[in-house]
C-alpha cells in the first residue's frame, strides 16, 4: 500500500457504529481518491440516471461473467427515488443491531448467493427481502469489480440498478434496522471522506475508506465499493469534459 503524509488523530465517538480502529492508526493527508477533486458542477453532472448508466456499461464490459465462481455474495447500490428539485438517491441500510455480524453497520442490501444463484438474481433477491424492494422495479445497468474481506475467503459482487419511480420500502427489522436514501452529489464531497491507515502487522497495512454521515459512518468493505462506484463517476466527468474523445479510449 502506498504511504502517504499523516499523523495521529483523537478517535471521534460520535458515531453509533463501534469501529475497531488499531491504535497505530493514521490518518492519511490528501486522499488518492480521483472523485473528491470533482467540482460541484461536475458532482451534479455525473450523478444522473444517464452518466450513471454510461459508467457502468463501461465498466462492466470488462468484469467476468455474471456466474463468476469467486462471488460467494452480491449486493445492490439501488439509485433512484428522484423527486423534482433533487438528485438521484441511493438507497443505503442500516443493519439490524442484533446481528452477530456487523451489527448497525451502514451499507447496502446483499447476501448470500444460492445453489445455482447469479450475482444478479442474488442481490435482487436479497433486497426484496431485506427492504422489499421488488424486483421488477429494479433496472441493472452494471456491476463492479468484486470485493474481498479480510476475514472471510471468497469475494463479494456489488451490482448497480436504477429504480423506477420512488417505490416505497418495507423493511424487515430481523435484519435492517433502518433505511437511508442519499442524494448521490452529495457522497462527492471531500469534507465527507477521509482515509487512514491501518497496521495490524508489521509486514501488511490497510488502506481504509470512511464516508461521515453524521451519527453513522460508512466504512469497510460498504465503503470500498463506494469508492469504486464514485471513482467510475470520476471517469465519466473526465469523458464529459471533453466530449470529442473516444469513449473507449
Amino acid at each position: 500500500m502506498e504511504k502517504r503524509p499523516g499523523g495521529p488523530f483523537s478517535t471521534v465517538g460520535r458515531f453509533r457504529q463501534g469501529l475497531p480502529r488499531p491504535a497505530e492508526a493514521r490518518r492519511l493527508e490528501g486522499p488518492a481518491a480521483a472523485f473528491v477533486g470533482l467540482s460541484a458542477a461536475e458532482r451534479q453532472l455525473v450523478a444522473t440516471s444517464a452518466r450513471i448508466e454510461s459508467a457502468l456499461s463501461r465498466l462492466s464490459a470488462g468484469l467476468p461473467g455474471e456466474r463468476e465462481p469467486a462471488a460467494r455474495a452480491a449486493v445492490l447500490l439501488a439509485l433512484g427515488w428522484q423527486e423534482e428539485g433533487s438528485g438521484v438517491k441511493l438507497l443505503v441500510i442500516r443493519r439490524a443491531v442484533g446481528l452477530r455480524s456487523n451489527p448497525g453497520d451502514n451499507g447496502f442490501p446483499g447476501g448470500a448467493r444460492e445453489p445455482h444463484e447469479g450475482i444478479v438474481e442474488a442481490a435482487l433477491r436479497e433486497a426484496h427481502e431485506e427492504v422489499g424492494l421488488d424486483p421488477a422495479a429494479v433496472r441493472l445497468v452494471g456491476r463492479l469489480p468484486a470485493v474481498s474481506q479480510h476475514s472471510r475467503p471468497g469475494e463479494i459482487a456489488p451490482v448497480v440498478g436504477l429504480v423506477a419511480g420512488s417505490p416505497r420500502l418495507l423493511v424487515n427489522r430481523a435484519e435492517v434496522e433502518e433505511t437511508f436514501l442519499i442524494e448521490l452529489a452529495q457522497l462527492f464531497d471531500p469534507h465527507l471522506y477521509w482515509e487512514e491507515e491501518w497496521a495490524p502487522g508489521e509486514e501488511e497495512s490497510w488502506r481504509m475508506h470512511f464516508f461521515d454521515r453524521g451519527e453513522d459512518v460508512i466504512w469497510g468493505l460498504s465503503a470500498r465499493i463506494l469508492v469504486s462506484f464514485l471513482e467510475a463517476l470520476a471517469v465519466e466527468a473526465r469523458y464529459a469534459r471533453s466530449p470529442g474523445k473516444s469513449r473507449e479510449s
